[in-house]
């Protein structure tokens, strides 16, 4: 969650940062561009200007000339004299511009100017030279067009701010959603893990309650009896019955518990040998033959103990499924990768309708037992960075497969 939110907050800041810096450059920049804009075409102009005063030096097509952009213009002698102005009452009037006005090293002065009707004009005072006199052009354009760029800049500032804000806005319930998604699978988890609870409350009773009774009844049985021989048969039964609840204990305590195990190299095929002594009296009792296969030299890092555990789950289950007897099959060989134990039996194998909930906790379809056995040994091996699969043999009986990384 936090590795998400920062990802979407540092995607959400970039995008802000790189889109103010465009749109701030770009409202920077609007005047300059605006004042370029009114340049070059005061320069275009005073160069038609010039060109149409060399053709007829009484300046008659002058006055037929104009273009949207210009407010007024004058042509003056170097005496300050109006020559020309577009507005005929003014020619022969003295301006005051006389030849020594001052302009800039290039000839060119340009400034703005608020005209009496309230509008704001961009001046040009330039000088021309038709038919080898000299006048002094004062032009006045009109900004409107040119101001455009800047009015354009500043909405665009303006729609980049508002954008921004649904942005952050959009980035805020999207993070708000996401928060509340995480509360509402937490929700969800700790609900699971209510219902689980009351589920493994429930079987234990169901499985604690049986035991019990079995040993208050025979502990009832020993009080009464006065035959030394029948109380010792009671006393086996109230061992048995306490065995019984001890295992159920350990497999739940085992299940719950956290990894906590050393991890060391372990020899697989020394532990799988462990495993066959320990549980041949019980294959022999049931006629059920234990074969090995093993690879020798074959290490994983890992808890020895757990490992074994789950070997040993994995055996009394293929021995529990073979009540008439049959072939219990050990296999132990190396991958590219990965250590493979494989424990297969001769039994009548899974319903395929059970196949799918084997390794969901507290779930069984024996009569008796708390359902914890394969999901330890799934739990084990994901523990150890492994997997554990299950098959229906073609043959017969069940195959499970546990995997393994290998020791570096």
């Amino acid at each position: 969650m936090l590795k998400s939110t920062g990802l979407i907050v540092g995607t959400a800041l970039c995008f802000t940062l790189l889109v103010a810096w465009f749109a701030w450059s770009a409202f920077r920049a609007a005047p300059q561009l605006a004042t370029e804009n009114l340049r070059g075409a005061g320069l275009s102009i005073s160069a038609a200007i010039e060109q149409l005063a060399a053709v007829e030096p009484s300046f008659r097509a002058l006055a037929r000339y104009s273009t949207p952009d210009i407010a007024y213009f004058s042509l003056s002698d170097h005496q300050g004299i109006i020559r020309f102005h577009t507005n005929p009452g003014l020619i022969g009037t003295v301006t005051g511009n006389s030849g020594s006005h001052k302009t800039s090293s290039n000839g060119i002065s340009e400034q703005r100017e608020l005209l009496g009707t309230g509008e704001e004009v961009y001046l040009l005072r330039t000088r021309i030279h038709p038919a080898h006199s000299e006048y002094l052009l004062l032009l006045a354009l009109h900004t409107y067009r040119a101001d455009q760029v800047i009015r354009r800049a500043g909405t665009g500032v303006s729609v980049v701010a508002a954008l921004t804000l649904v942005l952050w806005g959009l980035t805020g319930f999207v993070l708000f959603m996401m928060r509340r998604e995480e509360q509402h699978h937490h929700e969800l988890q700790r609900r699971e893990e209510l219902a689980r609870l009351g589920e493994m409350g429930a079987v234990m009773a169901h499985e604690i309650r049986n035991p019990l009774a079995g040993i208050k009844g025979f502990a009832q049985l020993i009080e009464t009896t006065s035959d030394i021989t029948q109380a010792k048969h009671y006393a086996a039964k109230v061992v048995s019955q306490s065995l019984r609840m001890e295992s159920l204990v350990n497999d739940l305590l085992a299940f719950v518990r956290e990894e906590q195990g050393q991890r060391e190299a372990t020899d697989l095929s020394a532990l799988l040998g462990d495993c066959v002594t320990l549980l041949k009296g019980e294959a022999d009792a049931q006629q059920v033959a234990i074969v090995l296969e093993s690879d020798h030299d074959i290490r994983i890092p890992a808890d020895s103990y757990r490992i074994m555990q789950l070997v040993l789950n994995l055996m009394k289950n293929g021995i529990q499924a073979m009540p008439d007897g049959g072939v219990l099959s050990l296999k132990l060989r190396s991958g590219a990768q990965h250590a493979l134990i494989t424990v297969s039996d001769s039994g009548a194998g899974i319903p395929p309708e059970h196949l799918g909930h084997i390794f969901e906790p507290f779930w069984t379809s024996k009569a008796s037992g708390t359902g914890l056995g394969l999901a330890l040994c799934r739990k084990i091996s994901e523990e150890h960075g492994g997997s554990l699969t299950v098959e229906n043999r073609v043959g017969g009986g069940t195959s499970f497969t546990a995997a393994f990384p290998l020791a570096g």
